[in-house]
């Protein structure tokens, strides 16, 4: 199988206790891996995927995929707030899943927008250094010189903040457009609509509904930038959403389904590079960060 559910044996006292806020870190030593034939593929998904959405620099991103043991369906590239690198990287190291340090290239000035990541961002310096990349440290604020890795989203205005250019790569339009082209066997697309593409009657009603950019009016107004499924009635807000291209929808994917929960793939890449993530487990439909963590490994 190109994807599998292994248990690891993972060293529990090697792992973050807490990685937001005061919150408990929920962790499992069930975790999956990925084969090397679905790692090439992700290359070559993402290197086509840069090209698209024309790269001037580097990009970091933050992959959210569903999976079953033939492929894997990419909900959601977030390149704007790239956080859960200190998660996974203590999470491979306490499982013995060996990280390319190599192609951890980061610069060693971080930087937060919220104080709820600074266990996280902590975390990540210090799983940094465990691969022999000390003198890293966290900034009050972005570096007005030289390269700052920030954790949040900051707006286009400052060159020095890292992901470069996150808000414009992260919109989701980004994705429903590449799915137009995009035809894998082992990395796979939903299909999307768009007002490009599809009429708001067009859309199925147990579709995924998504913002493009999490940051807009709209999405402030709808309190929620992901909805599952489309309104019954008229909708007038969702609806003129959809038609001014605020709002996209995905076919819904069902996620794999392990010991009674729902999994996804949180997946952390720079590039073209798949490096390291973590699997999430959580009963919700939604599956956010306050589910159970698990390691993933990639081949």
């Amino acid at each position: 199988m190109d994807i599998r559910f292994q248990e690891f044996a993972t060293d529990e006292q090697s792992l973050a206790k807490i990685i937001y806020g005061n919150e408990p870190h929920l962790t499992t030593n069930q975790g999956v891996v990925l084969s090397s034939k679905v790692r090439e593929e992700l290359c070559a998904f993402l290197d086509g995927y840069n090209q698209w959405v024309n790269i001037a620099e580097q990009p970091y991103y933050r992959i959210d995929a569903y999976f079953d043991h033939g492929a894997m369906s990419i909900l959601e590239i977030n390149a704007w707030f790239v956080d859960g690198w200190g998660t996974a990287l203590n999470l491979a190291r306490a499982s013995g899943i060996s990280i390319d340090a190599e192609k951890l290239i980061f610069p060693n000035r971080f930087a937060l927008e919220a104080t709820e990541y600074l266990p996280e961002l902590q975390l990540f310096l210090y799983e940094l250094g465990a691969t022999g990349k000390w003198g890293n440290r966290i900034l009050d604020d972005i570096d007005k010189e030289l390269k700052t890795y920030v954790y949040g989203r900051i707006g286009t205005g400052n060159p020095m903040a890292i992901p470069h250019d996150g808000q414009r790569i992260d919109n989701k339009l980004n994705l429903a457009e590449y799915c137009q082209i995009w035809d894998g066997e082992l990395v796979r697309l939903p299909k999307h609509y768009t007002s490009m593409n599809a009429t708001w009657d067009d859309i199925p009603t147990n579709a995924v509904l998504k913002f493009c950019d999490k940051s807009s009016e709209q999405c402030k107004q709808a309190r929620r930038s992901v909805l599952i499924g489309k309104p019954s009635g008229k909708a007038p807000f969702l609806r003129k959403c959809f038609e001014e291209g605020q709002l996209i929808a995905q076919d819904f994917v069902q996620p794999m389904v392990h010991e009674s929960t729902n999994c996804q793939l949180v997946i952390l890449a720079i590039g073209n590079s798949p490096i390291t993530g973590y699997v999430q487990y959580s009963p919700s439909a939604i599956i956010n960060d306050n589910s159970v963590h698990g390691p993933l490994m990639i081949k």
